[in-house]
């Protein structure tokens, strides 16, 4: 794995590369380190504002080239957002660089972890839409269902595979609830011991279909949890849930 000093090194050469580049006007850090010092195994997110002139994944396809020669980095996709356009790099070491370029004319923070490096944001802060509990609550019914099915069709790892997406739905209604961050479970952490215990329970163990259905309870209990945060589905749903606790017994 990547060390600090190989990761100061290869985050020293962007922000150089972005400095030299006069179709870049700014760059800030985003992410974990845009106001920490983060830890051992942070990676590197930056992002870029480009002259509207300037076609953005043309300033990505260029630093490729110069990280996969210099560092020996791998592009592994592409997201882009809006005006955004994100590319996620695997350099030696396992080291992680996540890019993004934007229009200069609509370069602004997006959420709060963003620090300038030089130039200037073009808009007001653009808060990111969080999802709806009901969005979440239905999602997490929507897998519930699916694992019963696939316990029920023998479909062993078809049915883990929907625990676990049931799990993780309702980890981030847990996560909302508590007032830590629910994004890709990056708060869960900080979830009271007793909680992280119960989710650690809906965790599928083997493909036994005793263990599915163990598990698919544990999720779906842990789903019913929340149900103060999508009241409504919740109530017209629930009974359905519990009935898919109790099927195949």
């Amino acid at each position: 794995m990547f060390d600090v000093a190989s990761r100061d090194e290869v985050e020293r050469f962007l922000v150089r590369l972005a400095e030299e580049d006069s179709r870049i006007t700014a760059a800030a850090v985003v992410g974990s380190r845009a106001h920490t010092a983060g830890d051992r195994w942070s990676d590197i997110d930056l992002t870029l504002a480009v002259e509207d002139e300037t076609a953005p994944v043309d300033i990505l396809d260029e630093w490729q080239a110069k990280l996969a020669e210099d560092f020996g980095a791998t592009a592994l996709f592409d997201l882009a957002p809006g005006p955004i356009i994100y590319r996620v790099f695997l350099l030696r070491g396992a080291l992680q660089v996540d890019l993004s370029v934007t229009p200069a004319s609509r370069f602004a923070a997006r959420g709060e972890t963003f620090r300038l490096l030089f130039g200037n944001v073009a808009t007001e802060p653009v808060r990111q839409r969080r999802r709806a509990g009901t969005d979440i609550f239905g999602h997490a019914v929507h897998h519930a269902v699916r694992a019963r099915v696939c316990i029920e069709r023998g479909r062993a790892l078809q049915a883990e595979y929907w625990i676990s997406g049931l799990r993780n739905e309702a980890l981030t209604l847990t996560s909302r609830r508590e007032g830590v961050q629910e994004w890709y479970a990056r708060g869960a952490h900080l979830l009271p011991a007793n909680t992280r215990e119960r989710y650690a329970d809906a965790l599928v163990r083997s493909l036994d279909p005793a263990e599915l259905e163990r598990a698919l309870e544990a999720a779906i209990s842990l789903l019913l949890d929340e149900s103060d945060q999508a009241p409504e589905i919740a109530s017209q749903v629930g009974s359905q849930l519990r009935a898919l606790m109790k099927s195949g017994r």
